[in-house]
């Protein structure tokens, strides 16, 4: 039975057998209606792809498109429009840097790819390509044989290749964006970085930060010189099923927060939780929304 049995359409039916005389034996094959047989090649090509369709195309005479080959190249954005024009069948990727034809065969695609890498290149403009119809004399391979324009499309593609070397590797397409973007620091990794307590003090002019950020009640408001309650004791703070060290100035505090976590969670984060840092919890005292201590979860 054949590999493409159960395609639909006539043409890349047929064609499959002459792509596997040329390729051998694709690296990918898909033998339903609307499937495809994928070549990944070296040297000229990069890859080809024969789908199981039917592109309508009037041009230079009525004809059906289903088979696509790519030629890996640079093409400045001053001249990738004039590429774009020589035909409906040429296309480019930006990113994977592939111009890719799709015609019915190798010999139309290869005429299609060379008219696209001499303008490309700056051997030949779109003008002379319009004026003299020279995509159709190349199709039939009248104005130069299909062995000429392949021969060409090789010096082409490695003189391409080492002068735009840089511009291959680059990882966007240069007429959509001049650079990479840069990843931005959100804003949790920026208060990470950030000591828990910094610029505050408790009433026993401590830094908050000291202790590992231990020092300062998340839960009494600060006296009136913007001090914040100095802890005392450590009591387990219990919080969605999890403990956590909570430290604070009296007995009081520590119940008060537990009876709150326990009875609504939920007002409990509000109220008190400012983040999380990985597994330990960043308290923020209820009054004043700063972040004052770091709850340390207990293994």
């Amino acid at each position: 039975m054949s590999a493409v049995s159960e395609w639909h359409h006539d043409g890349p039916k047929k064609y499959y057998e002459t792509c596997v005389k040329m390729f051998g034996k694709p690296t990918a094959i898909s033998n339903r209606r609307h499937g495809f047989a994928f070549w990944k090649t070296r040297g000229l090509f990069d890859e080809h792809l024969l789908r199981d369709e039917y592109v309508s195309h009037c041009v230079p005479r009525h004809h059906f498109d289903y088979f696509y080959s790519s030629v890996k190249i640079f093409i400045p954005k001053e001249r990738l429009m004039d590429v774009l024009r020589i035909s409906g069948s040429i296309a480019y990727d930006g990113l994977k840097k592939l111009l890719t034809a799709r015609c019915a065969s190798i010999g139309a695609n290869i005429a299609t790819l060379y008219l696209g890498m001499m303008v490309a290149t700056g051997e030949m403009t779109i003008e002379e390509v319009k004026k003299d119809d020279l995509y159709a004399s190349h199709i039939r391979g009248e104005a130069e044989s299909h062995d000429f324009m392949e021969e060409k499309m090789r010096k082409l593609k490695k003189e391409n290749n080492r002068k735009y070397k840089k511009e291959i590797k680059q990882k966007f397409a240069s007429y959509a964006f001049t650079r990479c973007y840069k990843e931005k620091k959100s804003n949790s990794k920026t208060r990470k970085s950030t000591k828990v307590g910094k610029g505050l003090k408790n009433t026993r002019n401590q830094k908050c930060t000291s202790k590992k950020s231990t020092v300062c009640c998340p839960h009494m408001a600060p006296d009136d010189k913007g001090r914040y309650a100095a802890t005392n004791e450590m009591t387990p703070l219990k919080y969605r099923g999890k403990k956590y060290e909570l430290h604070t100035c009296c007995k009081m505090c520590a119940e008060s927060m537990n009876k709150l976590a326990k009875t609504n969670p939920e007002k409990f984060r509000q109220t008190y939780i400012s983040r999380f840092d990985k597994w330990n919890i960043v308290a923020k005292n209820k009054h004043t929304r700063k972040e004052v201590q770091i709850l340390k979860l207990i293994k």
